[in-house]
């Protein structure tokens, strides 16, 4: 029988997972679910694609469209919940951080597939009312594309392993000391 994990495994599973998720092409990891908090307080959460790790500033990316109903949300609170699931390893990533968007790069706009942009370019522009389910038109535009980066505060692993669930929190205050917690 072999040990479990420490905490410094942990972490470094958590940080693996996330580049797992930009650095194998089509990883169902890289479909992490983001929620923001909208005008009333009331959470609201979709899918995100991840386009970026970088484990030295502890940060995320992602790309939206500037229009969206989560860009105006983040405008008015940044404070983001992010959530991982990979199921081949039974690890679930909570994760909470700080938002910011800024405008999409050339070079990123460039290296987004034809097929992707039509993402940034709904007419009339995401969550608008529509008459019909199809009255909508698709027009990419670079002006749309906007990164959104998150700089994380916290990561929580919790793995479901049959031989001991394990869940152990993170945070970027401690400089990622880590601590273990009930599962």
């Amino acid at each position: 029988m072999t040990d479990p994990p420490g905490l410094a495994e942990t972490l470094d599973q958590a940080w693996g997972l996330l580049d797992q998720a930009i650095s194998e092409g089509r990883s169902p990891l890289r479909y992490v679910t983001l929620s923001t908090v909208d005008g009333n307080g009331a959470p609201q959460s979709r899918i995100m694609v991840l386009r970026k790790v970088d484990r030295a500033l502890g940060q995320l990316t992602a790309y939206t469209d500037k229009r969206s109903d989560k860009v105006g949300q983040l405008r008015q609170n940044p404070q983001v919940a992010l959530h991982l699931w990979s199921a081949d390893d039974l690890v679930q990533l909570r994760m909470n951080g700080t938002a910011w968007v800024t405008p999409g790069s050339p070079e990123a706009w460039d290296a987004v597939p034809d097929h992707m942009r039509e993402a940034y370019g709904h007419v009339p522009p995401p969550g608008s009312l529509i008459d019909r389910s199809d009255a909508w038109a698709i027009l990419p535009d670079v002006a749309h594309f906007a990164a959104l980066a998150i700089t994380l505060s916290r990561i929580e692993s919790v793995c479901l392993d049959p031989a001991g669930h394990r869940r152990a929190n993170f945070e970027r205050a401690d400089g990622w000391a880590g601590h273990w917690l009930s599962p």
